[in-house]
């Protein structure tokens, strides 16, 4: 990374400090770039050869976080419910904090929206090739998965996150797996 991408990383990560400063002590609709840029200490310019607006702070910071969502976790062997559901609240409670802001200033259709977007590329990703290849359809699959989890994820931030990622992980996958009838066996 050259000396120009860096300055452009940090700058970012001080825009979203402050935006993130600013949404723990006022409404997110009220909060201003001017507010933002005087927060961040830089220029207008600065923030607007970074983002087009303030909503684009938050979607670029999701993008972060799903790349290294997507980076920290592997390829499935199988579809094993409980184990993705470990990785997956485990990876979201380090951003806890975060979470729970967003959902207090009002924000959650933009919380699940930027999660179920970039989602879909995560779980399409950890599938195996071979898989892919092999069934048709996985596309709809995909987003099947990405809708359940963005909503077991928001249920979990709209209780407060009070349940330990692995207690929660364990809830869910016990509770999804009693609906699941095992491959073969039909029960009446």
């Amino acid at each position: 990374m050259n000396g120009h991408e860096k300055q452009k990383e940090q700058s970012g990560r001080m825009i979203e400090s402050a935006l993130f400063a600013l949404m723990k002590e006022k409404d997110y609709a009220r909060i201003t770039v001017s507010e933002i840029v005087k927060r961040a200490d830089i220029s207008r310019r600065t923030f607007y050869r970074l983002y087009k607006e303030k909503d684009e702070v938050l979607h670029c910071y999701f993008g972060r976080l799903c790349q290294e969502y997507s980076r920290k976790t592997s390829v499935l062997e199988s579809y094993d419910i409980a184990q993705i559901a470990r990785e997956y609240f485990g990876f979201w409670n380090q951003y806890r904090n975060f979470l729970l802001l967003m959902h207090r200033s009002g924000l959650d259709g933009m919380l699940y929206s930027e999660i179920s977007r970039v989602s879909v590329d995560v779980i399409t990703r950890r599938i195996d090739e071979n898989m892919r290849k092999k069934v048709s359809g996985i596309e709809y699959f995909t987003v099947y998965s990405t809708g359940g989890f963005s909503l077991l994820l928001q249920r979990w931030i709209t209780t407060g996150m009070k349940e330990t990622p692995e207690e929660y992980a364990e809830a869910v996958s016990e509770a999804i797996l009693k609906f699941i009838a095992p491959a073969g066996r039909e029960e009446r």
